[in-house]
């Protein structure tokens, strides 16, 4: 079997909303489109950014622990409206009037939907910076 030729030795297409931007890979590290420069061991993160945040584009925080860590937003969606629902029928007065605690909420990731279905959220973690990194990123999304 024939060894495909690598179109572009040394760079990789990235699709960002139907805009073709490349990412320059440079030795064990990427530049990313807008300049930033990571490991390759987040490239497959970096690939799959929209479905962590889809509203990465317009100022996300995260770092590299957050790429690791953070539920992609349909599950956290998900997972969300569960747990609402758990608690609450739909018709209910009450209904939504809950308060979810995310005790290790890195970047925000699950708070973030919680905070769409739920009335309270209390977000914790052990990092300050990743919990300023996940009230930045509530805030982006309202």
């Amino acid at each position: 079997m024939a060894k495909r030729k690598r179109r572009n030795a040394g760079q990789t297409d990235t699709n960002t909303r139907g805009k073709r931007k490349r990412c320059v890979i440079h030795g064990d590290e990427f530049t990313t489109p807008d300049g930033l420069v990571l490991p390759m061991k987040l490239k497959k993160y970096w690939n799959r950014r929209h479905d962590f945040f889809w509203r990465f584009d317009e100022g996300i925080q995260i770092d590299e622990v957050g790429w690791y860590s953070v539920t992609p937003e349909v599950i956290a969606h998900d997972t969300a409206e569960r747990i609402a629902q758990l608690y609450n029928k739909p018709g209910d007065k009450q209904y939504g009037r809950i308060c979810v605690v995310d005790a290790f909420c890195g970047v925000g990731g699950n708070a973030i939907k919680f905070a769409e279905w739920c009335e309270h959220v209390v977000a914790i973690d052990i990092d300050p910076v990743r919990l300023s990194m996940a009230k930045y990123n509530a805030e982006l999304y309202g």
